[in-house]
């Protein structure tokens, strides 16, 4: 589902790293990457930390989430799609199995 340039996810949370960037002297910001996988590929997805009370649940592993962003596809066969300038981050029930 795309619109505008943005596009819609649905997967599941299957690595969390933080980490930070330094924009000026006297302005750092924390983010997290969540690797998601979505039917068989994979996305980087970028969380700015101070947002997470806007989305309202702490991203962690095994979780299922929903995600609308701004998605760079991949130059290389190196790197997967990354998920920035985040729109709509939810957490989401995983789905059953065997259905």
């Amino acid at each position: 589902m795309s619109s505008k340039g943005q596009k819609t996810i649905e997967g599941k949370i299957v690595e969390v790293r933080d980490g930070s960037r330094r924009i000026s002297r006297t302005y750092t910001y924390g983010y997290r990457s969540l690797r998601i996988i979505s039917g068989n590929e994979y996305y980087s997805v970028l969380v700015n930390t101070n947002k997470f009370n806007k989305y309202g649940f702490i991203p962690k592993v095994g979780q299922c989430i929903r995600v609308t962003g701004r998605v760079s596809e991949n130059e290389n066969d190196f790197y997967e799609p990354s998920i920035s300038w985040i729109s709509q981050l939810e957490h989401i029930e995983c789905p059953k199995k065997g259905k």
